[in-house]
């Protein structure tokens, strides 16, 4: 079974993307989504990382960064704190919404997701289009297969993933 990581600029439509393919899925998902907050009254943006499916928690604990134009800040401590709590059932499918930069300073969390794309278990993720080594590693993973999306190609992508799905999965559909 090959994971399909998807890499493309912000904005592309990564997620999008994902959740189609989640609901072409008939199988139980967990996993990690991080989301970007709207700006507050001093320009930044707060980033913060939730278990995929649960109820999102905005608090000091989940939040992992601080965007703010053309910088970013990491709290690799919250990427950290947050690997210790990432258990995945042993079937259906893991998502990874959105792997990035920040993390690259967390090693317990990349560890985690390292481990996880050397599982038997099915992986769809969301991966940014920057230079790190965790980012490197993650999109050349022997079990990946990388997936580029632009505003050009979007929509026949997501059609041929769908229909690459079953044999994906293999015998879990």
């Amino acid at each position: 079974m090959r994971h399909i990581l998807i890499v493309g600029r912000n904005g592309v439509g990564k997620s999008t993307l994902i959740r189609a393919l989640l609901e072409a899925i008939p199988l139980p998902v967990s996993g990690v989504i991080t989301q970007k907050e709207p700006p507050q009254a001093d320009g930044s943006c707060p980033v913060y990382i939730h278990t995929y499916g649960m109820p999102r928690r905005y608090c000091e604990e989940n939040r992992i960064g601080l965007c703010r134009e053309g910088s970013s800040i990491a709290f690799p401590e919250a990427f950290d704190r947050f690997a210790q709590t990432m258990s995945f059932p042993k079937s259906g499918v893991i998502v990874f919404d959105e792997l990035g930069f920040l993390e690259s300073s967390a090693p317990r969390f990349t560890d985690a997701v390292l481990r996880t794309l050397d599982d038997a278990q099915f992986v769809i993720a969301a991966v940014r289009d920057k230079q790190t080594p965790f980012l490197d590693a993650v999109r050349t993973h022997p079990r990946a297969d990388v997936f580029r999306i632009d505003p050009k190609n979007r929509d026949s992508l997501q059609k041929s993933l769908i229909e690459e799905l079953p044999a994906r999965l293999g015998g879990q559909l």
